[in-house]
C-alpha cells in the first residue's frame, strides 16, 4: 500500500465540505431562538450631585493638603528681642495695679521666662516634625 504524499491533487475542482440539506433555511430561526428576549429599559438617570461628587471630594482633599502644608511650612516668628511685645502681652493678662507693683527687674525676669518657654516649645515642635 502506497502512502500518498500530496492529496491536494485529488481535490482540485471539488468541494470537500458539505452541509446538511435545508441548513441555510433553518439557520435564522435557530439563531433567533437562542437569543434571549430583552426588554428595553430606560437608561439610568444620573443626578447633578452624582456627577459633581468626585470633584467635590477632590477639592476637599486639595484644600486639606493646602491647609496642612501651610501649617507645616509656615515660618515661625520667634524673636529674642521682643520686650515691647512681651510687656503688652503681660499687660493684657495682669491688672494695672499689679503692673505698678511689679518692678522692672521682675518684668525682665518674666520676659526671660517667657522667651525660655517659647524656645522650649519651638524646640519641641522641631523635634516632633523631625520624627
Amino acid at each position: 500500500m502506497e502512502i500518498q504524499q500530496n492529496k491536494l491533487d485529488e481535490l482540485t475542482g471539488k468541494n470537500p465540505f458539505k452541509i446538511p440539506d435545508g441548513y441555510m433555511e433553518r439557520l435564522p430561526e435557530q439563531i433567533m431562538a437562542q437569543i434571549p428576549e430583552t426588554s428595553h429599559e430606560s437608561p439610568k438617570v444620573v443626578s447633578l450631585l452624582d456627577r459633581i461628587r468626585p470633584w467635590l471630594y477632590l477639592a476637599g482633599v486639595l484644600a486639606g493638603i493646602l491647609l496642612f502644608s501651610r501649617l507645616l511650612l509656615s515660618p515661625v516668628s520667634h524673636e529674642t528681642d521682643n520686650s515691647g511685645e512681651t510687656h503688652a502681652y503681660l499687660q493684657a493678662w495682669i491688672s494695672e495695679e499689679l503692673m505698678q507693683i511689679i518692678s522692672d527687674d521682675d518684668m525682665d525676669y518674666l520676659e526671660y521666662m517667657e522667651s525660655q518657654y517659647l524656645d522650649r516649645a519651638f524646640a519641641e515642635e522641631i523635634d516632633f516634625m523631625e520624627e
